[in-house]
């Protein structure tokens, strides 16, 4: 039996929050949407990999600041199961990079939080 339709648009909801805290380039948007023990993994420009707590994250959108009128995002809820989801997001334009982030979502005290992200990367500069 599928989950309710107000499930899948509660987790297309923190999706946005991230694609808002990227656009923008302020962490604090997202950061009560994901659990504090999140981690990500990742590969930048097809050579690079980072990991690490998620605080390496938001340092980097902080970092890098708003991008560009340019940049766009689209988001596709793959899975909800009860506790669990995933959504991937296609980013284009942050900073000159295309970006595919999985997000990895739990149900946690009936809020949806993102525990997990990993993402790949093309270089738009290349």
């Amino acid at each position: 039996m599928r989950d309710d339709i107000k499930e899948y648009n509660a987790v297309d909801q923190v999706a946005r929050k991230f694609c808002e805290a990227v656009k923008a380039g302020r962490s604090e948007i997202v950061k009560p949407y994901f659990y504090e023990k999140a981690v990500f993994f990742g590969q930048l420009n097809e050579r690079t990999y980072q990991s690490g707590p998620i605080e390496e994250f938001y340092k980097t959108i902080d970092t890098f600041g708003a991008c560009g009128d340019d940049y766009i995002s689209r988001i596709d809820v793959l899975m909800l199961e009860k506790t669990i989801a995933v959504v991937q997001v296609i980013e284009d334009n942050w900073h000159g990079y295309k970006f595919t982030d999985i997000l990895n979502l739990n149900k946690i005290n009936g809020e949806w939080k993102i525990v997990a992200k990993v993402y790949d990367t093309l270089s738009g500069k290349e």
